[in-house]
Parts: C-alpha cells; sequence; structure tokens
C-alpha cells in the first residue's frame, strides 16, 4: 500500500470515527502543513451531507474554521521560526524539503495573492501559509485571503462529494472511489485553477 492510500484509509477512517470533530481534527492538521489528505475528507464529507449523518452547512462551517486556525498556526511558524526552523523539524510530521519550496515558489511569483489561489489549490494549499508568514505579511489580510480561498475550496468539494452521493448506492460505493478518483479530482482541480491564473497574468500583462 503506497503512503498516499495509507494517508487517505487513515484520514478517512478517523472521519467516519469522530464525525465533526474528525474534519476539525483532520482539516487543522492539513492547514498546519500536516497532510491529511483533505480533498477526500470534504469529498466523503459531502457523500455523508447526503446521506443525512452530516449537515452541509456545518461542514463548510467546521471544516473553514479548522484551516483559518491550522492556516495561523503555520503563518506564526513563517513569521517566527522560518524555513530554517520547518527544514530542521518538518521531517517528523512528513514535510519534505520539496514542498517548502513549492509553497515559496508559488508566493516569490503571485505575491499576496498566491495566499488566495493557493488555498484553492489542493498541491499548494497545506503549505502557503508558511511563506506568508516568512514574508511577514499582515495578519488581517493574510486571514481574509485565506478565508476567501478556503470557502472556495472547503464549498465545491463538499459540494462536489454531496453529488456524488447522490450517484452512488451506497458508502462502501464512495469509500471505494477515493484512492483513484479523490487524486484525480485535485489534480484537475489544481490544473484548472493554474490555468485561470496564468490566464489572468497574461491579461494584465
Amino acid at each position: 500500500m503506497s503512503f498516499l492510500s495509507s494517508l487517505f484509509s487513515i484520514s478517512l477512517g478517523l472521519l467516519l470515527s469522530l464525525g465533526y470533530a474528525g474534519i476539525f481534527y483532520l482539516m487543522t492538521l492539513d492547514s498546519m502543513m500536516v497532510p491529511a489528505a483533505s480533498e477526500a475528507i470534504l469529498t466523503l464529507a459531502g457523500v455523508l451531507c447526503f446521506e443525512g449523518r452530516f449537515s452541509l452547512v456545518a461542514v463548510i462551517l467546521i471544516a473553514t474554521a479548522a484551516s483559518l486556525l491550522g492556516s495561523t498556526v503555520s503563518w506564526i511558524i513563517g513569521k517566527y521560526g522560518g524555513r530554517r526552523f520547518l527544514e530542521k523539524y518538518g521531517r517528523y510530521v512528513f514535510i519534505r524539503k520539496v514542498e517548502i519550496d513549492r509553497g515559496d515558489a508559488f508566493f516569490r511569483d503571485h505575491g499576496e495573492s498566491a495566499v488566495f489561489f493557493g488555498r484553492i489549490i489542493p498541491l499548494v494549499r497545506t503549505y502557503i501559509s508558511l511563506p506568508a508568514g516568512i514574508a511577514m505579511m499582515d495578519y488581517f489580510r493574510f486571514i481574509i485571503f485565506t478565508l476567501g480561498g478556503t470557502v472556495i475550496f472547503v464549498t465545491l468539494l463538499t459540494l462536489l462529494g454531496y453529488e456524488l452521493g447522490s450517484n452512488i448506492s451506497s458508502l462502501d460505493s464512495a469509500l471505494n472511489y477515493f484512492n483513484g478518483a479523490a487524486v484525480a479530482v485535485a489534480i484537475l482541480f489544481a490544473s484548472g485553477i493554474i490555468y485561470s491564473v496564468r490566464r489572468a497574468r497574461k491579461v494584465h500583462s
């Protein structure tokens, strides 16, 4: 079993066991630079909303609040600990140098708007708060940009799960999709956002 498959299995197991508390815990970790398969979490939460186990509004509010908390922690680490701190201790929570580099590069390329777009893109969202903290981005502006991107990401993936729930026969059927489908959704979602950002930059250049 690959690391990604194991990550999905652990995260989905916690969600099913802990309910709303699982959503809050996992989404907080994901925004604290600890990979927690947020795409799978939100999509499955949407399926559970369709089945009547969760409230759609509650899932969106809880996931958003958790993301803001985790992002704030990451921003503080970036501001007061810096990159060297994360490079030294990040390996203990599966944070690799390549992920740190990805977040730094995206922030350098897009400036403060990177926080907004970075919170939408699955391959970047987990790490984008760190370079914002290192760059001493104003916290109020940071949290506003973070909130905007997070609400879009959380709402779209939860609604995607809700729609998935209306087209499958059981929760077991949904779980069979996640190891492959959740990754595919994340990649397609990221590709669409990246294309939009590049297109917008060309228009304004």
